[in-house]
Formats: C-alpha cells, structure tokens, sequence
C-alpha cells in the first residue's frame, strides 16, 4: 500500500463516520457522542502521520503545505466547536455540516491535487513511505498513552466553551 492509499483508506474511514453522524437524530445524542469521539481518534492519528511523515516526505513536490496545515487549523476549530455542541441540540447536525464540508473539501485537494504532486517522488518511495505510515498508524492507535492524550484532548475540547 502506498501513501496516497494509506490517506485514502483514512479518507474513507471519517467520510464514513461523518455519514454515520449525519444519519443520527437530536435523539440520540449518545450515538452521536460516541461516533464523533470514533470521528476525533481517527482524525487526530491521520492529521499526525500527515504531518510527521507524509508532508515533510512531499514539502520539496507540493506547494500546498501552507494550505493543508491552515485547512486543519479549521477542521481542528470547527471540531471544537462541534465537540461543545450538545448532542441532543437541532444546532449539532448545522455544525457537522459545516465540519463535514471543510473534511472533505481538504480530502478533496489532497487527493486531486496533492497526491498527483507526490507521484514525483516515484513509486518506490511512495510505497515505502506507506508502510512507514501504516506502521505509525497502527503503533498510535495501539498506543495507551496516545489514546489517553486523544481522550484528554476531547474532554478539554468539549470543556472551553
């Protein structure tokens, strides 16, 4: 598996998530809480092997960097702002909209644009830097102090209201 097909399979896995919850109603504010929880820990491991091995693997390839680190600053506000959002609100599916729409805006122009830039670094180190990413990804997601620094990171976003 490659890089672009690693961010792919993660691509897929939050446009996933992010249907699940557009399918939930204010009465369910449980199923929501727990599939945007599911939302956060899968993000927060992509957005971490992007930055530490995919984006400085194509910085010298790519010169949508800058963009792609401001597009996350805004999915990380937007999550923010959703996480304080009670479950059980009208308001929760406005702000999953709006969220929905900037995740896959950013995975859209990755996987149009950014990923046709990567193909420059060739096949060869494109497949290994997919098994780098796919070793960090599971390594996070195995990881007990990862998954409490992303818990911790949820709770104190769901708290700066």
């Amino acid at each position: 598996m490659n890089a672009d097909d690693v961010l792919i399979e993660d691509h897929n896995q939050l446009r996933h998530l992010l249907t699940q919850l557009k399918d939930t109603t204010s009465d369910e504010p449980r199923r929501r809480r727990d599939l945007l929880d599911q939302l956060v820990d899968v993000l927060t491991v992509h957005v971490q092997i992007e930055d530490e091995l995919f984006y400085p693997a194509i910085t010298e390839v790519s010169p949508l960097l800058g963009q792609s680190h401001a597009q996350h600053r805004q999915i990380d506000d937007q999550l923010a702002v959703l996480l304080r959002t009670d479950p059980a609100s009208e308001n929760f599916h406005t702000e999953l909209v709006m969220l929905a729409s900037t995740l896959d805006h950013h995975a859209g122009e990755e996987e149009k644009l950014m990923f046709a830039q990567a193909q420059a670094l060739g096949q060869e180190k494109l497949a290994i830097l997919g098994e780098h990413m796919q070793r960090r990804r599971r390594q996070l997601r195995d990881s007990k102090l990862n998954s409490a620094r992303i818990r911790m990171k949820r709770e104190t976003l769901r708290r700066l209201a």
